[in-house]
C-alpha cells in the first residue's frame, strides 16, 4: 500500500500548510484583528478550510479512522517503552503480536487484517502517529549479567565515591584530578558502507582486505577532557623500532604473548604513563577503573599509597552504564578509526591492505588528528562521558534512573492503579504473554528437561555419519551385550554342574575309605581347591 503520495502537476494544492499556521490564521479571525480573506492570502490556506474551522465544523481527523481508540494506542505506547526499559524491547513484528494478543483476549475481530493479525504498514503508520513517543533505532546487544545490575549496588558505589571524592577539609577533588582508564582494541576490518550500485543487484561487494587481527591499547582520562599518552600492547614475543615509528607524541609500546594486558603491562603502564603524567598534580589523585585482578598488583598499590592516589573500581558488570569511556568516548573512536582504516586501505591500491605493526603507529596519529582538531588540545567526548556518568558534576540519578525499572519518565506500577484499568489489565496481560514467549517461559512444565548423555562416535577418517547409523550401532551394540551375557550365564551354568558333579565324587570316594575319611579331610579340601583354580 502506498503512503507517500506524490501530488501530480496541476492538480489542487492540498495542506501546503501546518498546524501551527491553522491555528494561528483561526485565532486571527475568531479575535477579529484580520479579515477571513486576508488570513487565508496570508497563510495561504483555503477559504473553506479556514471557515470551517471558524465555524468548528468537520472537526473529526481526515482519513480512515484507527482500528483502535486513542486510549488503548496510548496503553500500547506506554508498555512498548516500558519493556524497552527492561531490556526486551519490541520491534514491528513484536507491535503486531501484541495488537493481535489484545484483540483476541477481548475477543474482536478486525476485518482489515488477516487472521486478526496487523500488517507492517498498520506498525509502521502506528510509529509514525506516535513519533513523539516513540522512535525505531538500531540497538546494541548486552549480556543478560549486564542488565540484571541493581540499583543498590550503585547506590553503594556512589556513597563511596562521595567520600573518596571529597577531602578532608570539605572540598571536592577538582575535575583535572579525576581519571578513567581502560583498554580496547582497535581491529583491522573497516566495516560496512553504504555505496552506489546498480539497481536490482543481489550481492553487493567491495574489495576490502582485512583480518581478524587486533591490537589493544590503554586510553586513561580526566573529569576535564584532558587524555594521558596512550599504551600499545602488540601480540609478538619482540619489538622491534619500526612498531614504534610515526606514532602520536608521548606513546609507548610493549607486547605480550596473548596481545592483551597481563599484570606486567598494567604495572609498567601505570609507573610509566600514570605516574608521571599525575605527579606535578597537587593533592589527592582519583582513578577509576574496572576491578580486574591483573590491574592491582603489590608494586602497583604502593606507587598509588606514595604518590596519594586512589583507586576506585566500578560495580561489576556496569561499565557500559559508569565507565565514561565506554559511555561516550570509545563509540566516537571506533567511528573514525574505521573512516582512517578505510582511507589507508584504498590508498594501498596493488599492496597488501592489511594492517602490520610497522604501519599501526601512522594510523594512530591519523585517529588522533580526528580526536583533537586543529587548535584543540582537550576531548569533548571524555568531559560529556564523565557528565553521563554522575561522577562531574556529581549526580548518581543519571545512572540509577538508565537502570531498568528507576526511569522517573516511565514508572513500573501496577496495571490496577493504571488510568481506564480495563484496558491497561487487557493491555498488560497481552504484554505478559508477549515476554513469556520472548523469554522462553511455558507454565504447563517450567522444569528443564534432563540433559541428556552423551557418547563418542566411532567413525572411521574421512567417513561421514548419519542418524541412522547412530541409530543402528546403538542397537547392533545392543544385541551384541544380550548376546554375551546370554553365554556368559550358560558357561556358569556348566562350569557349576561341573563342580558339582567333582564334588559329588570326591565326597563317594571320602565314605569307600571309611576311617581314612576324616583323616584325609585336608586333603580331599586341597583337592577340591586345586580343582577349582584349574577351572579358573
Amino acid at each position: 500500500m502506498v503512503r507517500n503520495y506524490e501530488r501530480s502537476e496541476g492538480s489542487r494544492s492540498y495542506k501546503s500548510y501546518t498546524e501551527a499556521d491553522l491555528l494561528n490564521a483561526v485565532r486571527l479571525v475568531q479575535s477579529g484583528r484580520l479579515s477571513l480573506r486576508k488570513t487565508c492570502a496570508r497563510y495561504k490556506i483555503p477559504l473553506g478550510t479556514l471557515s470551517n474551522k471558524c465555524k468548528t465544523k468537520f472537526t473529526n481527523p481526515v482519513g480512515h479512522p484507527t482500528v483502535f481508540t486513542s486510549a488503548e494506542e496510548q496503553e500500547f505506547v506506554k508498555y512498548v517503552q516500558i519493556v524497552g526499559e527492561w531490556g526486551f524491547p519490541f520491534d514491528y513484528t513484536d507491535l503486531r503480536l501484541l495488537a493481535k494478543t489484545y484483540l483476541s483476549k477481548n475477543g474482536r475481530t478486525i476485518r482489515q487484517f488477516k487472521n486478526n493479525l496487523p500488517s507492517v504498514d498498520w506498525a509502521r503508520a502506528f510509529t509514525k502517529r506516535h513519533k513523539e513517543s516513540l522512535v525505531r533505532r538500531r540497538c546494541q546487544n548486552i549480556k543478560r549479567a549486564r542488565a540484571q545490575v541493581s540499583p543498590s549496588q550503585f547506590v553503594q558505589y556512589f556513597n563511596n565515591l562521595d567520600k573518596v571524592l571529597t577531602n578532608q577539609d570539605g572540598s571536592r577533588v577538582p575535575p583535572s584530578h579525576i581519571f578513567n582508564y581502560d583498554e580496547t582494541n582497535l581491529s583491522d576490518d573497516p566495516g560496512t558502507k553504504k555505496c552506489l550500485f546498480k539497481r536490482g543487484v543481489k550481492y553487493p561487494d567491495r574489495v576490502r582486505d582485512s583480518s581478524k587481527s587486533a591490537t589493544s591499547i590503554m586510553f586513561c582520562g580526566s573529569a576535564d577532557g584532558t587524555m594521558l599518552p596512550c599504551y600499545v600492547v602488540y601480540k609478538s614475543e619482540h619489538l622491534w623500532t619500526t612498531w614504534t615509528e610515526g606514532g602520536p607524541p608521548g606513546t609507548r609500546y610493549n607486547r605480550s604473548r596473548s596481545g592483551w594486558f597481563d599484570l606486567h603491562c598494567f604495572s609498567d603502564w601505570f609507573e610509566t604513563v600514570f605516574v608521571r603524567s599525575v605527579s606535578g598534580l597537587p593533592g589527592r589523585k582519583v582513578i577509576i577503573g574496572d576491578n580486574l585482578s591483573s590491574h592491582f598488583s603489590e608494586k602497583v598499590l604502593s606507587l598509588a599509597n606514595d604518590n596519594d592516589i586512589s583507586f576506585i573500581c566500578l560495580p561489576p558488570n556496569s561499565t557500559h552504564l559508569a565507565q565514561p569511556l565506554d559511555v561516550a568516548f570509545y563509540g566516537p573512536l571506533k567511528r573514525s578509526w574505521r573512516v582512517v582504516l578505510d582511507e589507508w586501505k584504498t590508498s594501498q591500491k596493488k599492496r597488501s591492505a592489511l594492517v602490520t605493526k610497522d604501519a599501526f603507529p601512522g594510523l594512530l596519529k591519523r585517529l588522533y588528528s580526528t580526536i583533537y582538531p586543529a587548535g584543540q588540545e582537550k576531548s569533548s567526548n571524555l568531559v560529556a562521558g564523565f557528565k553521563k556518568s554522575g561522577i562531574n558534576p556529581f549526580k548518581p540519578d543519571e545512572v540509577i534512573e538508565r537502570i531498568p525499572g528507576c526511569s522517573k519518565n516511565i514508572p513500573v506500577q501496577d496495571s490496577s492503579s493504571l488510568p481506564g484499568s480495563s484496558t491497561s489489565g487487557a493491555v498488560s496481560e497481552a504484554v505478559l504473554d508477549l515476554l513469556k514467549t520472548m523469554r522462553g517461559v511455558n507454565e504447563t512444565n517450567n522444569e528443564q528437561e534432563p540433559r541428556k548423555k552423551k557418547k563418542r562416535l566411532t567413525a572411521l577418517p574421512g567417513c561421514s555419519i548419519s542418524l541412522e547409523d547412530v541409530v543402528a550401532s546403538e542397537t547392533s551394540s545392543t544385541d551384541k551385550g544380550r548376546t554375551k551375557k546370554g553365554k556368559s550365564k550358560n558357561l556358569n551354568k556348566q562350569r557349576q554342574s561341573k563342580k558339582n558333579r567333582q564334588r559329588e565324587e570326591v565326597e563317594d570316594e571320602g565314605e569307600e575309605s571309611g576311617h581314612e575319611s576324616l583323616t584325609a579331610g585336608k586333603n580331599i579340601d586341597t583337592c577340591w581347591y586345586r580343582i577349582i583354580i584349574l577351572q579358573l
